[in-house]
């Protein structure tokens, strides 16, 4: 049997950039080492080292597959895998690949990449296995990102001629034990032997789907359950979580995983599987691809895995997932930053006569004059059929396009279009970007039962982005309780959709404030806000027999979003003078700051939202010293002007902090657990500020 080591030198071999791909041709620093700024891989005889500059991680070939020996802080020199591997292989198949199966190392292969422009790039390692007793190839890939805190892993599938899928399990199985129904973990997608006999908690969390349908705070839109208790002696399943931090030294530092997939804590998707922490290690089950799905003409792929390492407590664990989701789904302002106003928002319930041209016409003047960029006209635009059965993508206007694109091209507005997932093809988009010049697209009631349909919708969004780079987008929509792409997946292609609100009808989704603001702040401590798309009601025109929206102001309904992509999801027409002036105002003003908001990191602050609270959001600058922001709302029931405030990263620290709505500057020191004092007068008021870090 080849080594790893033969089987490398001499094949290397840069593959050719594709559109939107980094150029430059990648060579050996010696004869098995590859660097791509500080990232490198190493392969010599049995072992593939992939190092970011900030970790490393170790795989070992045994002869079953590759099997990860060592994962290790270089920042700290700590080894977090500290048991012998009881798995000969990270990955398994019940029913195909086990830790016995006899596998052969077809090739191993090391090009730069960087997704065809839609991640940033990385070192990319390809070793292709064969399974000839199952008739099988598997791909082991890892992208080794420059400076990253974390690496991401996949897998890959094809079938060999004589494959047969009968008697494979491709998801996990209950099983009867003395009355328990024991859950035995399904295909095997990665595995971390970490050590669950010392001391140490797991995290685990998750965002539900059907983000419209949890507007009472009953029904918080994150699911966080921390667990304590060791050594494990038994394993600990857990099948609803995106992700699991296994924490050490009383949760100050530890091991993060995350499941690239569309799994929801209330709506699993296809094959996502589960979080196996126990005696032989961490284990992370779901492939994403049943067997009947593996194909003989191509490599299909399994969901992804991200392993980060962190330390400094929970702030520092959400800060390293934050840069670590921001590396592998880039930050795009020049396309993916705006105001936009979706033409649905003032529906009661149905908002399709807000499509009609006499609106729109008027609408233009009026979204551009108060600071909204983009347009988006929701379902009642194309010629066919209406909702889920939508169609025919066309505009029904009698001159098409060139009466309401002359109007908003007057007005410096661009548009955005609303399209069913499925009806919608590419082609359509491809002509209507063509007659627009940017379209920012909102992509409703999908349906996402398999990996055809995944492959389906993948293929058409990266086709018309490819098309017209930096000149369209997409808005992916989780509502409603359907299959659909979850909060860590398909975010390269724009921003996720939030959650329906409004003004009247139906009732349940009325917009109560500080239900919107807490679902907000939740939403915030584990993902990135500028991949988030929030809808922004008027609250004067909101039921005040349904909420309390009626007593607050335009601008403080307005500043819950601005940590967010903010969507006007109302009608500029419709606001009242003064409403308009004040939202002109205070828009221009967030404008000002918004590209050094928008490029930040948000981390929720404060109390959680109930109506009686001081709460926030923190942005910190990637260098965190200079141009970070607070924004700091007095809800409406609170009874205290002055509050302290724990701030993150601050703790003894001293910063400069610019009032940015009065001008005021003031000097704060931080105590020695990031505490500060702040005053706001009146109830349902809040403050924009922006803080400098001066000194430690």
């Amino acid at each position: 049997m080849k080594s790893l080591l033969a089987l490398l030198l001499g094949m290397f071999a840069y593959a050719a950039a594709p559109a939107l791909a980094q150029k430059g041709s990648l060579r050996p620093v010696a004869d098995s080492v590859y660097r791509l700024e500080n990232a490198t891989v190493t392969v010599k005889k049995d072992q593939i080292t992939a190092s970011t500059g900030k970790l490393e991680r170790i795989w070992k070939w045994t002869g079953s597959g590759l099997q990860t020996t060592s994962l290790k802080s270089l920042l700290r020199g700590k080894e977090y895998v500290q048991i012998n591997p009881k798995m000969k292989s990270d990955w398994s198949l019940p029913g195909a690949i086990n830790d016995s199966s006899i596998a052969k190392l077809v090739s191993v292969a090391v090009t730069e990449g960087n997704d065809e422009g839609f991640s940033n790039k990385y070192l990319q390692i390809i070793s292709t296995i064969e399974y000839p007793a199952s008739a099988l190839l598997v791909q082991h890939v890892i992208w080794v990102y420059p400076d990253a805190v974390g690496i991401r892993t996949q897998l890959r599938l094809k079938a060999m001629e004589g494959f047969v899928a009968k008697n494979i399990r491709a998801e996990e199985e209950k099983v009867n034990s003395y009355g328990y129904n024991m859950e035995l973990p399904g295909p095997r997608c990665d595995y971390l032997p970490l050590n669950f006999a010392v001391e140490n908690q797991r995290r685990y969390w998750g965002y539900y789907n059907n983000p419209g349908g949890r507007h009472d705070p009953s029904r918080d839109m994150l699911e966080e359950k921390i667990v304590t208790g060791y050594p494990l002696f038994l394993p600990e399943d857990n099948n609803w979580a995106s992700g699991i931090s296994v924490e050490y030294k009383k949760g100050s530092e530890g091991v993060t995983l995350v499941k690239e997939s569309p799994k929801c804590v209330n709506q699993q998707g296809h094959l996502t599987g589960s979080f196996y922490s126990g005696p032989d290690g961490l284990m992370v089950t779901g492939w994403g691809l049943g067997a009947e799905e593996i194909v003989a003409d191509r490599f299909r792929e399994c969901w992804a895995t991200w392993t980060i390492l962190w330390d400094g407590g929970n702030d520092g664990m959400q800060l390293a997932l934050k840069k670590f989701d921001r590396t592998r789904y880039p930050v795009f302002p020049e396309r993916d930053m705006f105001i936009l106003s979706n033409t649905w928002g003032p529906a009661d319930p149905d908002g399709a006569r807000f499509t009609e041209e006499d609106y729109l016409m008027k609408e233009i003047p009026a979204l551009a004059d108060v600071g909204v960029e983009v347009m988006q006209i929701d379902d009642g635009w194309q010629k066919g059929g209406r909702f889920g059965d939508a169609r025919d993508f066309e505009p029904r206007y009698k001159d098409g396009w060139e009466t309401i694109k002359a109007q908003a091209d007057k007005f410096n507005l661009r548009f955005g279009l609303w399209v069913t997932a499925k009806y919608c093809t590419a082609e359509e988009m491809k002509k209507n970007i063509d007659a627009l010049g940017f379209i920012s697209w909102k992509v409703d009631f999908d349906q996402l039962h398999d990996r055809r349909d995944y492959e389906d919708r993948i293929k058409k969004y990266r086709d018309v982005m490819k098309y017209a780079p930096m000149k369209t987008q997409f808005t992916l929509c989780p509502e409603y309780d359907d299959p659909r792409y979850g909060w860590y997946y398909c975010k390269e292609y724009g921003s996720i959709y939030f959650q329906n609100i409004q003004e009247s009808l139906p009732a349940h989704l009325t917009m109560v404030p500080y239900q919107v603001l807490r679902q907000h702040w939740l939403m915030a401590k584990y993902f990135n806000s500028n991949k988030l798309q929030v809808l922004l009601q008027n609250p004067k025109r909101s039921n005040a027999e349904r909420s309390d929206a009626p007593q607050y102001s335009h601008s403080y309904t307005f500043a819950m979003g601005i940590p967010f992509v903010p969507c006007f999801f109302q009608s500029g027409q419709y606001l009242d003078p003064q409403g308009h002036a004040e939202l002109k105002k205070f828009i221009a003003l967030y404008k000002e700051h918004r590209k050094k908001m928008f490029t930040s990191y948000t981390f929720p602050i404060g109390d959680k939202p109930d109506n009686e609270g001081w709460s926030g959001f923190q942005m910190i600058s990637e260098q965190g010293v200079l141009n970070n922001y607070l924004l700091l709302f007095r809800e409406l029931h609170n009874e205290e002007q002055a509050k302290k405030v724990a701030l993150k990263f601050l703790a003894g620290k001293t910063i400069k902090i610019i009032n940015l709505q009065t001008g005021e500057a003031m000097l704060k020191k931080a105590d020695a657990s990031g505490n500060i004092s702040f005053f706001i007068k009146r109830p349902a008021d809040f403050l924009f500020l922006k803080y400098d870090v001066i000194s430690k």
